[in-house]
């Protein structure tokens, strides 16, 4: 006790008058270090407790008075996690093994200054070091990464001022770097892709001097020339342009608002107009779409959409600016379309898609008094059956059908404005006619059958009781004149007089 104070700060042991031990208490009494001494008096251990809890947690070991390995329990747990070695009392090398799992994590060489020159790392504690860090002057140069544990390393970043410069990756463990970054001050400025792996970057990206994305040059297709380039502000996309057709000049365009597109535009013959454009609502969906079809300048086609589905198309065909075509849509499948036929700004047509059993039927109303002047019925996109209001009454006055192909067939007409259908016509596969039967009486009942051959009238029966059976027959010739008359007077079914012109 030197200061005379009653605290003991140190103690000294002896043997055969030689000193074999000395402990060194702190201000509690306790003992925070203990350093041993061989029989020459030379440093041989010292035990020592650098955070004051009364345990001793660090030991260094000695070889003739020199430094030779240290260990060290970190945790105070009671298990060694880290080991050092020393050469003419200078650190050569420090392992520990963080998780005290038995498994080094870490272990470093240093120079003949103290200062770290080389480090290895274990970081998925598998007991092979897949991390190389090399230092000079204490600060890192450079970092390799073996991933696969093939003795190739497919990363390597360079450092300066202890920031990382530039670095390279294989991703696909090909042996060949693929990916490239450059920094400056520590802040990554650019980065480069091989995407495809052939050897020639496709993939150019640049930052700002916060490190977020700034803009993104890309060859989607390889081919050697940049086709899509996106924009960024603060990390946030804001633009995109793209070559669709691969001509070289960027006909496509999308803006973004907060990271979401607000509408897209597209110039096809660029003539730095655009000929369609895209609005998107700010949950990014589509609400309508303006198309210049014929690229003259001027908008003639509209969609409009609601949550993404298509629900109706306007069409200016003729381009005055005034819309003469409407489509409606239900679950994105037409459902109606409505046409302005002469173009005076009134829709005549209108086209059903949802009609049972056809696949378009199209009504037509000239004079717009909602009752349809013809009507015609498709199958498979051919017609198969039309009816027509020829006088505009109301009332259709020709009814005609069709057979798969879309060949005429039969048709029922309104003779001579009877104000019914009075006569029924029967085409062959030419579409010419074959027969014909008239109501010549009105009583709903056929009394009069013409026949044809070639399109040419041949000849011509007549019911002239109303029993259904014919008592009047009548020949005709190539020119349609009548060359014989036959006539049943007490309608037997057997002629009773015949006449020949």
């Amino acid at each position: 006790d030197r200061s005379f104070d009653k605290k003991i700060d140190s103690v000294d042991y002896f043997k055969n008058k030689k000193r074999i031990c000395h402990e060194s208490m702190d201000d509690a009494g306790r003992k925070k270090r203990i350093i041993y001494f061989d029989a020459q008096e030379q440093t041989l251990k010292i035990k020592t407790d650098t955070d004051s809890d009364g345990i001793f947690d660090t030991v260094y070991n000695f070889a003739h008075g020199k430094l030779k390995d240290s260990t060290k329990d970190s945790n105070n747990n009671g298990r060694i996690d880290v080991w050092q070695n020393f050469k003419n009392d200078r650190l050569i090398n420090q392992r520990v093994d963080h998780d005290e799992d038995g498994i080094i994590e870490r272990i470093v060489t240093y120079n003949l200054k103290g200062m770290p020159k080389e480090s290895r790392h274990d970081l998925d504690k598998d007991g092979k070091m897949e991390i190389i860090r090399k230092y000079a002057d204490g600060e890192i140069i450079e970092e390799k990464k073996d991933l696969n544990l093939d003795g190739i390393f497919e990363i390597i970043t360079l450092f300066e001022n202890a920031l990382p410069s530039i670095k390279k990756e294989d991703s696909n463990f090909d042996g060949k770097f693929d990916i490239f970054f450059r920094y400056k001050d520590g802040t990554i400025k650019t980065q480069e892709k091989d995407t495809n792996f052939d050897g020639k970057k496709d993939f150019f990206c640049t930052f700002d001097n916060q490190g977020s994305v700034l803009k993104i040059r890309e060859d989607t297709r390889h081919t050697g020339e940049i086709d899509r380039i996106r924009f960024f502000k603060n990390g946030v996309i804001v633009k995109i342009e793209s070559d669709a057709d691969h001509d070289g000049y960027m006909e496509k365009r999308s803006l973004f608002k907060k990271g979401k597109i607000a509408f897209q535009v597209e110039d096809k013959n660029r003539d730095q107009k655009d000929d369609t454009k895209i609005c998107f609502n700010k949950k990014g969906e589509k609400t309508h779409v303006k198309v210049d079809t014929d690229l003259n300048g001027q908008f003639d086609t509209f969609q409009y959409y609601k949550k993404d589905l298509l629900v109706s198309m306007e069409k200016d065909g003729n381009n005055d600016g005034k819309i003469d075509l409407k489509v409606f849509y239900k679950n994105e499948k037409m459902v109606r379309l409505v046409k302005d036929i002469n173009l005076d700004g009134k829709f005549e047509s209108t086209h059903w898609f949802n009609r049972p059993g056809w696949s378009v039927v199209i009504e037509i109303d000239v004079n717009l008094d909602k009752n349809p002047d013809s009507i015609i019925w498709y199958k498979h996109g051919k017609k198969r059956k039309q009816k027509v209001d020829n006088n505009l009454d109301g009332k259709f006055d020709l009814i005609e059908y069709y057979d798969e192909n879309g060949k005429l067939v039969k048709s029922e007409e309104d003779d001579g404005n009877s104000g019914t259908i009075n006569i029924t016509w029967f085409f062959n596969e030419k579409e010419e006619a074959v027969r014909a039967a008239k109501d010549t009486t009105k009583n709903g009942k056929m009394d009069t059958w013409y026949f044809y051959n070639n399109g040419i009238l041949t000849s011509v029966e007549e019911d002239s009781n109303g029993d259904g059976k014919p008592d009047l027959w009548e020949e005709y010739d190539e020119s349609e004149a009548l060359v014989k008359r036959l006539q049943d007077l007490d309608f037997d079914g057997t002629p009773d007089i015949e006449e020949e012109s």
